[in-house]
């Protein structure tokens, strides 16, 4: 005789599938308060913000990307921003990133051989505008991480060959070595469909980890990229050893961090597919009502596109249907 299902998420006292939101601004009221003040044509509250996180270089790369997001949809902010401060390293660097936040939205999510020439024209012209922004907001800056990090992405848009990506990589991790946003941009380069192989990619998730708590949930990045690449991974012993580094950071100094619902996003994934699915309804619980994220923007085997809010919904009520009643 099969077990019975376990109650749904709604049943578990969690929030129920009409409350979730796939908003990044959502449980964060300082920075909804600049988005939306940005939008209605003040810039002041986002300057503010970012001025605030200096030395909180996590943060203040997590923030500099929402802005980016924001000036992709209403730019007279930023460039108000910028009339008024000429030469504010604040305000350069959140240009910067809005040109690389412009470069995506032309370019779009599809694999190379699926986009057109019409597309990539603006892509690099947006990047190298990055990249000379990004370049001066360092110069203006020279503490601040946030700019190389967008170098990094840039290097990755462009193809930058090995060398030169080195000498960015260590001008960013000379000035913040555990920087996690940092660390993600360049897992992407080091992936098979940009500019590395799986055994770079894994190296470099790896030896990340070993380096400091707050990197440990990066090999479960690397997991992911390779499963949508087809491979076989999440049964892994390479998966095993990265749940058991992960989930106590995660659970325990890293429960606040930016990364974190991203970081339980991909712990999830992995929980599900080793059938641990106790331990994926209490990541699910720490979420809350909060979809955002990359992982939920693709089906549970990773291989089509799907609704994140729809997605996380899907994969909670199946999680609670296999885990135990009292999970």
């Amino acid at each position: 005789m099969g077990l019975l299902p376990g109650p749904g998420a709604a049943a578990r006292g969690m929030v129920p599938d009409t409350g979730l939101t796939a908003d990044p601004r959502f449980d964060d009221p300082g920075l909804a308060a600049a988005v939306s003040a940005a939008l209605a044509g003040d810039w002041h509250p986002a300057a503010a913000l970012v001025a605030s996180l200096h030395g909180d270089w996590d943060r203040r790369t997590a923030v500099v990307d929402a802005l980016a997001t924001t000036a992709t949809t209403e730019r007279q902010w930023l460039r108000d921003w910028l009339a008024a401060r000429d030469g504010d390293p604040d305000a350069t660097v959140v240009q910067a990133q809005t040109f690389v936040a412009l470069a995506w939205q032309r370019r779009g999510s599809a694999w190379g051989r699926h986009t057109s020439r019409q597309q990539f024209g603006p892509f690099f012209q947006f990047l190298e505008h990055a990249a000379d922004t990004a370049w001066k907001a360092a110069e203006l800056a020279e503490a601040d991480p946030t700019p190389w990090a967008t170098l990094v992405s840039v290097a990755t848009g462009l193809g930058v060959r090995y060398q030169p990506f080195d000498g960015i990589w260590t001008g960013l991790i000379v000035r913040a070595p555990a920087h996690r946003p940092g660390h993600e941009r360049a897992l992407r380069y080091w992936c098979p469909k940009w500019h590395g192989t799986e055994e770079r990619l894994l190296d470099f998730a790896t030896g990340a980890a070993a380096m400091a708590p707050s990197l440990t949930p990066l090999p479960l990045r690397a997991a992911f990229e390779m499963a949508m690449e087809g491979t076989p991974i999440w049964r892994s012993r390479y998966v095993q050893e990265a749940l058991d580094t992960a989930l106590p950071w995660l659970d325990g100094e890293g429960a606040d961090h930016p990364s974190a619902r991203e970081d339980r996003g991909y712990a999830i994934y992995a929980l599900h597919h080793n059938g641990r699915h106790d331990e994926a309804v209490a990541q699910f619980r720490k979420l809350g009502g909060h979809a955002g994220g990359y992982v939920w923007n693709f089906t549970t085997d990773v291989t089509r596109a799907a609704d994140p809010v729809k997605q996380f919904a899907a994969l909670r009520a199946k999680t609670c249907r296999h885990a135990s009643r009292d999970a």
